[in-house]
């Protein structure tokens, strides 16, 4: 375990991570749904707005538009022009977060308990009747294509999107939540109105709140801000499957003077009973990782493996270093000796009580609860999935873990940037995780 690790595990307390008892759940008159957990005694207030659908509802052209349409909203509204809209963010201190993920969008609010009313009040009013002045919509253009070729600029973000195209075929989480340069400088006033229309409906909504304001306060708030919100839903298509069914490659070339390397693979999706052992599994997998390549062949600084948890779900390793032959052989060797077994029991152990203890330090916050409140209920339908997904990991055996990834992993897409003056691209063959070095 890596000595950050280890002491932060020293300090891990007996705390469970047991399904809260403090939470409401009701439906506003239009029917969005609110889930809210009550905290007594705290000045600051959580709330996110939760709009889902993600890259389901979106296509080539359109990648982006969402995000682009509420950051346009956030810049003011008809009957709350920006310039006051701007004073009142001076005079709350409040804080707006946008993230846009694959299965949804998400604005979070973060203030004081004082101020949560009227800030709704001018956040709703913005969604439903944005001014969209032209020259905030070109400041909201600006950023976001910044944004974008920054991440195009920096290879250590870009191999990631490499990966996919040998993970995920033509999957719609191919497509870029936060849009691409291309997209972004396409759309129009006319563009954000229609997709605010058409997406701001109450069953494509949902609103989780953290902080000290009671159940019956914040429904009357709420109906005074998002009860104008017309009746309606969005219904997506089903996520499909990811693409090749075999191993594969996708190499790009870069004057880096070190590679960036991701290989991605299946993992359960939400509900499934093997979710649990193949996260705890990763996180093993992750000290395992930093121990082969860091500690014992010194061929990385930075090397990691987790899960990423959505409709359709993912596993993945990463590693930077001067020699990526040797370097991904190696990681590739890490997952096939965890599929063969036998599992270490002890690192199992201490990995949970780790991830515990970070669960816990990451739950203290209001934005992380409003963040496991909403993804649970929108990923399975019911609030405490996540809580108990955290509670069930400390029942997780070594058994458990191996047979979760003898189960799930049956394919690898990896994602590699190198210079190809320094790196022989013809030596690189996509690496089986499979013992063996066979398909399952």
């Amino acid at each position: 375990m890596r000595p950050q690790a280890a002491a932060m595990l020293l300090v891990a307390s007996a705390v469970l991570a047991a399904v809260p008892d403090d939470v409401t759940e009701f439906d506003l008159e239009n029917g969005i749904h609110v889930i809210t957990r009550t905290i007594p005694g705290e000045e600051v207030e959580g709330l996110s707005l939760f709009l889902t659908g993600g890259v389901r509802v979106a296509d080539s052209d359109t990648q982006g538009l969402e995000a682009f349409s509420l950051e346009c909203a956030m810049m003011g509204s008809t009957g709350f022009p920006g310039h006051m809209w701007r004073e009142l963010m001076d005079e709350t201190m409040a804080e707006w977060t946008g993230s846009y993920s694959y299965d949804y969008s998400r604005y979070h609010l973060r203030c004081l308990q004082e101020d949560l009313a009227v800030l709704c009040l001018r956040f709703a009013d913005g969604l439903l009747h944005p001014q969209l002045d032209p020259s905030a919509v070109e400041q909201v253009r600006e950023g976001m294509i910044s944004a974008a070729l920054q991440d195009m600029d920096d290879p250590d973000e870009q191999v990631w999107l490499v990966a996919n195209r040998a993970f995920m075929g033509d999957h719609p989480y191919r497509l870029r939540p936060e849009g691409t340069v291309e997209t972004l400088a396409t759309f129009t006033e006319e563009d954000v109105r229609r997709c605010l229309g058409e997406r701001m409906m109450s069953g494509n909504l949902l609103i989780t709140h953290a902080g000290p304001t009671p159940p019956g306060e914040l429904r009357t708030m709420l109906e005074e801000s998002f009860g104008a919100v017309p009746v309606g839903a969005t219904v997506p298509d089903p996520v499909p499957p990811f693409g090749p069914r075999s191993d594969s490659l996708a190499l790009e070339h870069d004057g880096v003077l070190t590679a960036f390397a991701v290989v991605k693979f299946p993992a359960p999706p939400p509900g499934d009973p093997d979710l649990v052992p193949f996260m705890t599994g990763m996180h093993v997998i992750d000290e395992i990782l930093w121990q082969v390549l860091r500690t014992e062949h010194g061929l990385t600084y930075a090397t990691f493996g987790g899960a990423a948890v959505y409709r359709r779900s993912w596993g993945y390793m990463y590693v930077s270093s001067p020699d990526p032959l040797a370097a991904c052989s190696l990681m590739a060797g890490v997952m096939r000796d965890a599929i063969s077994g036998p599992f270490d029991g002890e690192l199992l152990e201490g990995v949970v009580e780790l991830q515990r203890t970070y669960d816990a330090m990451d739950g203290e916050r209001m934005s992380s609860q409003c963040r496991i409140l909403g993804s649970g209920w929108i990923d399975e339908g019911d609030w405490r999935a996540w809580y108990r997904y955290a509670d069930q990991a400390s029942e997780v055996t070594p058994e458990d873990v191996r047979r979760a990834l003898d189960t799930w992993v049956t394919r690898a897409g990896w994602g590699i940037i190198a210079d190809s003056s320094e790196v022989p691209f013809g030596e690189f063959r996509p690496w089986s995780l499979r013992p063996g070095g066979g398909p399952r």
